[in-house]
């Protein structure tokens, strides 16, 4: 029984440490962009995209 709960502690221990890292690790990348990545578009920007072009298909 003790086995068990030790076991499910390391498991709960584990992911909390992950969650934790990958939390850090995304704060990190907002305040430290790589400069020479491409930027990624936004959704906004692909939907008036997307509502351009289906009024240019229309015409």
């Amino acid at each position: 029984m003790e086995m068990l709960l030790l076991a499910i502690a390391a498991l709960i221990y584990l992911g909390l440490a992950l969650g934790v890292i990958l939390v850090v690790d995304n704060l990190v990348g907002l305040v430290f962009r790589d400069p020479r990545a491409p930027v990624q578009p936004s959704f906004f920007d692909i939907g008036r995209a997307f509502v351009a072009s289906q009024k240019l298909y229309r015409k």
